[in-house]
């Protein structure tokens, strides 16, 4: 009778202890979370992502990951299915980075907003709502450190190209020269300075400088006077522009004028030029008679004899 009460007595305390831990747990968990699926779609290696990962958004915890597998359509596409938290406002303008937990190498998703546009992701063929991974900082400065590397290899290679033996013996060569010139220039060089400071000094002369100062005055005169010269360059062109105008009233009532002189007058004098010459004719013709016949004056011209047929012809 006693082992079945110390039994019956352990199994309630085993139930009550159970129980007890499923409240205790329960109360940990809290109210469910409600969650919205996504997919963010990669074109690069994931590095340190694995399922339960978390998802941040803006550096706050905002879900996890559930799935990660390659496109079977694409295998260049890396799918990442996670859980954002329905108060998390995911639009258009969102995309995704991985971000690294410190040194321990492990990834996590965060999400960011460009705030392009305010509308919903656009849904893939299942739908289940896409965002497009971009490469982080950090994969950036690995990328341009790799292209960096890859100058660097081929700048070293032509480099060495260049200094070859030949290159080298010629550098050589050169230096030898430069070297020469150089120590020519140190003793050459100051007596050069010295001749050119002792021209320099002959041409400052007095004379020379009192030449110079009175140039200068003669330009500052002329600088004086160059606003009058421009005030009656100005009148100038004024002036020339009104006599062109006047003279082009001229000109046309000078075509007017030749056109009267064309059309009406022009044929008056022909007329009294015509009769000027006939009447010049006439008085040629009386010359002639009186320079022949000079009593013709007095007694009149001669009748003309009469002609065959006429009364009095022989």
């Amino acid at each position: 009778m006693e082992n079945r009460a110390y039994a019956l007595i352990t199994g309630v305390f085993v139930l009550a202890i159970a129980a007890a831990i499923l409240v205790w747990a329960n109360w940990l968990a809290g109210s469910p979370v409600q969650r919205d699926k996504y997919r963010v779609v990669s074109l690069r290696p994931i590095t340190g992502l694995n399922e339960q990962a978390q998802v941040r958004y803006r550096g706050i915890d905002a879900g996890r990951v559930t799935s990660i597998r390659l496109d079977k359509a694409n295998p260049n596409r890396i799918l990442i299915g996670i859980e954002v938290n329905k108060d998390v406002p995911i639009t258009r303008g969102t995309y995704a980075q991985l971000g690294m937990e410190g040194i321990t190498g492990i990834a996590y998703v965060h999400l960011l907003d460009d705030y392009s546009s305010r509308e919903p992701p656009a849904k893939g063929r299942d739908g289940v709502p896409e965002i497009h991974l971009r490469p982080s900082f950090l994969d950036a400065l690995f990328d341009n450190g790799e292209a960096v590397l890859r100058d660097g290899r081929v700048l070293i290679t032509e480099f060495t190209k260049l200094v070859n033996e030949e290159n080298r013996e010629r550098f050589a060569h050169s230096l030898a020269h430069l070297e020469i010139l150089l120590a020519k220039l140190e003793t050459q060089l100051p007596g050069f300075i010295e001749r050119t400071d002792e021209r320099v000094q002959a041409w400052m002369n007095e004379k020379n400088r009192r030449n110079v100062e009175a140039m200068l005055s003669n330009l500052n005169e002329a600088t004086r006077d160059l606003p009058a010269l421009v005030r009656d360059a100005r009148a100038l062109s004024a002036q020339a522009t009104q006599l062109a105008t006047e003279a082009t009233a001229l000109a046309r009532e000078s075509r007017g004028a030749v056109h009267d002189v064309r059309g009406t007058t022009l044929p008056k004098v022909n007329a009294l030029a015509d009769s000027v010459a006939r009447s010049a004719r006439r008085v040629g013709e009386l010359a002639e008679t009186l320079e022949r016949k000079p009593d013709s004056l007095i007694w009149g011209h001669d009748r003309t004899p009469p002609g065959p047929g006429e009364e009095g012809f022989q």
